[in-house]
Parts: C-alpha cells; sequence; structure tokens
C-alpha cells in the first residue's frame, strides 16, 4: 500500500512486515500495527480503512 504524503509508517518492534502508521499533521499513531501488503484481519484493506477513515480530532 502507498501511504498518502502526510502519512509515515514505522516497523513495529520485533517485526519485520507490520507497521504503526502516524497522521504527521495531528501526530495520530495506530496502536495496532498493520501489514501493509498482506492480507487478512490487519492487512492492506484494513491500513487503508484506518488511513482514509480517520478524520483529526480538532483542540478546541
Amino acid at each position: 500500500m502507498r501511504l498518502p504524503s502526510d502519512w509515515t509508517a514505522e516497523r513495529a518492534p520485533g517485526w519485520f512486515e507490520v507497521h504503526h502508521l502516524t497522521h504527521e499533521p495531528c501526530g495520530f499513531t495506530t496502536g495496532m500495527a498493520y501489514d501493509l501488503w498482506g492480507t487478512g484481519p490487519f492487512g492492506e484493506s484494513a491500513a487503508r480503512a484506518v488511513v482514509y477513515g480517520h478524520t483529526c480530532d480538532s483542540e478546541d
């Protein structure tokens, strides 16, 4: 999966293929790690749902 430019992926400790995702503008980081190229419950489609379903919390 190719992430939008305002998202980054950091490899989860102890794993080669799963990553925590961070939305740089608001600092949101996923607690769950995702396999950005895999299938299954924590695969590419789940990561895509997190990225494209994310809305930043307002600080008002």
